[in-house]
């Protein structure tokens, strides 16, 4: 076991994925302060946690580590969006309608803040409330708008 988690960080130090790092939500759980620790040192991404109940082929992961891409990330994220409109019905923060004139794609970490356009990074949203949240923490946004969520609930509506 120990072995295992020591490969574990030893990875994180020196992985080189194009847009992101992950892991499982358990390992997460029991071992997030060595994770961090490790991704600390890896230069190449920007520590953060990003939630996610599936990517692609990966389910229950939390992203730990996005790609450094800095201020000059071209914004071309409307296909996202547009991609979107299939699967969401309403808007994250405020629940309101979703329509291809409204919709838009919201960065978790935002881009001033180092973000990048990758989709484990985007979600869709409202003009509106993609507008009013600017660069403030996704998390706390999200909470505001969404005050019937309790405290108990609010990792595991990510997860």
């Amino acid at each position: 076991m120990i072995i295992n988690i020591w490969d574990k960080l030893k990875q994180l130090k020196n992985v080189k994925h194009k847009h992101f790092i992950y892991v499982s939500y358990n390992d997460y759980k029991k071992y997030g302060l060595l994770f961090r620790i490790a991704l600390s040192l890896n230069k190449n991404y920007l520590p953060c946690k990003i939630y996610r109940k599936s990517y692609k082929q990966h389910t229950n992961i939390i992203i730990i580590g996005l790609k450094w891409y800095g201020k000059k990330v071209k914004r071309r994220t409307n296909g996202f969006a547009k991609e979107q409109l299939n699967t969401v019905d309403d808007c994250l923060f405020c629940g309101d309608k979703l329509y291809k004139g409204n919709i838009t794609a919201d960065h978790i970490f935002p881009i001033s803040k180092g973000g990048n356009n990758s989709k484990v990074n985007l979600v869709a949203c409202c003009e509106d409330c993609n507008g009013e949240r600017g660069d403030m923490d996704f998390y706390e946004y999200f909470f505001s708008k969404r005050k019937d969520l309790s405290s108990k609930n609010k990792i595991n509506y990510f997860i």
